[in-house]
């Protein structure tokens, strides 16, 4: 598997959600760039703002650690920022409003797949 396997898991997936991150990792970890966007887009409506702006929160205090972020992964942060802020055409009638679980746990780890 590539991507995110070259950050220790820990460190971006609370230790109670390990066993979905394997699961995502197994699904998501060899799709092209361009899958992981259409993916974090299609699921981005289905959590709530509030969701989205901790994720943004999250990785804009990863784009700022020295010496652990390329440059590389910080065009791909604004990338992800970008798509992140973009208004949806329509949005998912019951959203995810937990941080830590379901879609957003789904989307948290597409965001570091397109990020790594």
């Amino acid at each position: 598997m590539k991507r995110v396997s070259n950050v220790s898991p820990m460190v971006i997936f609370p230790s109670d959600q390990m066993e979905k991150y394997n699961e995502y990792q197994k699904q998501y970890g060899n799709l092209p760039t361009r899958q992981i966007f259409r993916e974090m887009a299609r699921v981005k409506g289905e959590v709530s703002q509030e969701v989205l702006d901790q994720h943004i929160q999250n990785i804009d205090a990863l784009s700022n650690m020295g010496g652990f972020i390329t440059d590389s992964q910080k065009g791909r942060i604004e990338q992800v920022k970008t798509l992140l802020k973009y208004p949806n055409a329509e949005t998912a009638k019951n959203v995810e409003t937990e941080y830590v679980s379901g879609t957003s746990l789904l989307l948290w780890f597409l965001i570091l797949v397109g990020i790594w």
